[in-house]
């Protein structure tokens, strides 16, 4: 029988070094047997095109400069669909692609998938940006014919879009066994991009109200905001910190969190953060701010919850978690135990596959 096929618009290109990206990318390795699947990419994030892993990558040349890189890859992939494309449904990730969602309904069935919300603290966005997100949120949900969030928190907030059902499918986590490492006497924070709303800035501030003597490890890219890499650079310049950049490489990421004692996770905003699913399955104990997306998915036994931006509570609580260490590896063995009951990929993309299906047979 012939697969039906599929687009995913929003993913930038696989291997995927991205929350979103590395979300999308495990439920197409999870369908691709299922499903011919077309990837539709950028080559500043990806250099394999064509067939590749068992689907096809569509690859556009990138641009320098990330806001214009962004919108051609959604502008290009748009047109390449509607005059090019021959696809079934097509998936759109994250609301700030919902202005497409619109055009592609000229031809497609499409299902879209929210990652996050823009938050309103975010100074990275002038108002004109604000308003034209939200715009483009209206059109993702009103648009679409069936829309989903991988957070629940956030539907209740999406609700001002819509009045249709927005369904709910966390991320998720595939479960390898890792060889065991041997602890050091150390704390990493790791983020794709580090900036403002990741909290690194809450985090050396409590190290530095510890006066903390140990090594912190920081991974992730800085190139982002340069003025806040400045300001962490000032911030830490009396603590031992390292920081070693973006790790694209899973492997070798992982290594870094399960060798430190305790990975901090100081955000300001997720939508569900794939790092803090796959931290724990790492076994590594977490210590998160208390931010509605993180205490959805995990409780007060099985992560140390502190006070968002409040640095003084954080240094509290990794003073309490380095004494009672024991005690954290119990919760981190918890929440191990939660991600095998709730959060596996293998069952969370047969949720993909039953709405892709419901789809079809309309």
């Amino acid at each position: 029988m012939t697969k039906k096929k599929i687009a995913v618009f929003g993913v930038k290109g696989f291997p995927a070094f991205g929350g979103a990206s590395r979300s999308s990318e495990n439920i197409v390795n999870l369908l691709k047997d299922d499903y011919s699947y077309t990837i539709y990419s950028v080559s500043t994030h990806t250099n394999n095109v064509g067939v590749y892993n068992g689907y096809y990558q569509k690859v556009f040349k990138g641009v320098k400069g990330k806001r214009l890189n962004t919108l051609l890859y959604h502008i290009k992939s748009l047109l390449h669909a509607l005059f090019i494309g021959n696809y079934d449904i097509v998936q759109v990730n994250h609301t700030s692609a919902g202005f497409m969602v619109p055009f592609l309904r000229l031809r497609f069935k499409v299902v879209s998938t929210a990652h996050g919300v823009i938050p309103k603290n975010d100074n990275k966005w002038n108002v004109l940006d604000k308003f034209l997100f939200d715009l483009s949120a209206y059109l993702f949900f009103q648009f679409s014919n069936i829309s989903i969030s991988v957070s629940n928190p956030h539907i209740d907030l999406f609700k001002k879009y819509t009045r249709k059902k927005i369904i709910y499918i966390p991320n998720g986590i595939c479960l390898v066994k890792h060889s065991e490492v041997i602890k050091q006497d150390r704390i990493i924070f790791a983020a794709g991009r580090i900036i403002s709303l990741k909290g690194a800035h809450v985090l050396i501030d409590a190290l530095n109200k510890m006066e903390y003597e140990g090594k912190t490890i920081f991974v992730g890219s800085l190139d982002h905001t340069p003025k806040y890499r400045d300001q962490l650079f000032e911030l830490g310049k009396e603590r031992d910190i390292e920081y070693i950049g973006l790790i694209k490489e899973e492997n070798k990421l992982f290594d870094e969190i399960k060798k430190s004692k305790i990975f901090v996770f100081p955000s300001f905003n997720e939508g569900m953060s794939n790092m803090l699913l796959e931290v724990a399955s790492l076994k590594t104990p977490l210590i998160c701010s208390d931010i509605p997306e993180n205490k959805a998915v995990f409780s007060d036994n099985e992560v140390l919850y502190f006070e968002t931006g409040n640095e003084e509570d954080l240094a509290n609580k990794i003073e309490w978690a380095l004494s009672n260490y024991l005690i954290m590896q119990e919760m981190s063995e918890k929440a191990f135990i939660k991600l095998q009951k709730e959060y596996l990929w293998s069952d969370i993309a047969k949720s993909y596959s039953k709405i892709y299906d419901s789809l079809l047979i309309q």
